[in-house]
């Protein structure tokens, strides 16, 4: 039941460095960005390193990954040095790999990235493993009438709301999910991800088929596991057409402020990027927990 590649990433706590001769370099070599995923009982993450184009360098340029960077990532004070991907260039891997180490839940780690211009130390800690427990998925017996609304073909005319608009069924699908409480003060984000999805965000505006909330203000039930109720929709032509056959990934990842900041930012069309947890940088870097399952729901 365990795991899934990550949908968010988180900060604890940052230290910045940089270069004093750093104001007199040029603007166009753009922002260092870091990305890793400390993921609670899962092996050491890569690390992913880049960095952005300066407003003056043409869109059709090459971004130069291949600048001197040294990673290091200490957990709970042991080293483990990194080494650039032999085919990706901006992505850092473990240099023993086949040492198989485990990150433990609870465990201190410090990220050390060095470049020619600038240096950045990260530092957080690993949340306690988030594990589903148990999943509920609920069918209404019928098809409903539904609004679908072509964002990409907006017509004036439509509704007289300036939406291209038709008229269709769904199946309102509501999906129970159960995991382990902690005394962990963080947050959670849930996804309900079914291989047919709307391209309308109108419709998914009125269902939830995600979230990211406060882990404590999730309900208890009598098992003593944390308890959250989601819906999704699946379209179908007719009213007398049976739900059809698909397959549903159900993705929770336990995370803490910082992460929570980010994942309600990264879809907001008014930013250019997510909100960042790191200063003087951009990026995420931080420990988790995911566990994701994946279920076939129809007749």
């Amino acid at each position: 039941m365990r795991r899934a590649s990550l949908i968010g990433m988180l900060t604890i706590s940052t230290l910045i460095y940089t270069a004093g001769c750093d104001a007199v370099v040029p603007d166009d070599r753009g922002d260092l960005v870091i990305q890793a995923y400390v993921d609670a009982a899962q092996p050491l993450p890569p690390v992913r390193v880049t960095r952005t184009q300066g407003l003056s360098v043409s869109l059709s340029s090459t971004q130069d990954d291949n600048v001197d960077t040294h990673v290091l990532l200490s957990v709970d004070g042991i080293q483990y040095p990194y080494d650039r991907h032999p085919s990706e260039a901006s992505l850092f891997v473990p240099r023993f790999r086949d040492q198989k180490v485990i990150v433990e839940p609870g465990a201190h780690f410090e990220l050390d990235v060095e470049s020619e211009f600038e240096s950045a130390i990260l530092s957080g800690q690993v949340p306690p493993v988030l594990t589903l427990k148990d999943i509920n998925v609920l069918v209404a017996e019928r098809p409903i009438s539904a609004v679908f609304v072509d964002t990409l073909d907006i017509g004036l005319d439509s509704l007289n709301l300036g939406l291209n608009a038709t008229t269709g069924f769904i199946y309102p699908v509501q999906v129970s999910i159960q995991w382990n409480a902690t005394e962990f003060d963080g947050w959670i984000e849930t996804r309900l991800d079914p291989l047919t999805s709307f391209s309308s965000s109108l419709i998914d505006f009125f269902l939830l088929p995600s979230q990211v909330f406060q882990e404590d203000t999730a309900a208890l039930n009598s098992d003593g596991n944390r308890v959250w109720n989601g819906v999704y929709a699946i379209p179908v032509e007719s009213e007398n057409d049976p739900v059809p056959e698909h397959s549903l990934k159900i993705t929770l990842l336990r995370g803490d402020e910082r992460f929570a900041r980010f994942a309600t930012s990264r879809d907001n069309p008014a930013r250019r990027e997510p909100v960042s947890s790191l200063t003087g940088v951009l990026g995420f870097v931080g420990g988790v927990s995911i566990d994701s399952l994946r279920v076939t729901v129809g007749n």
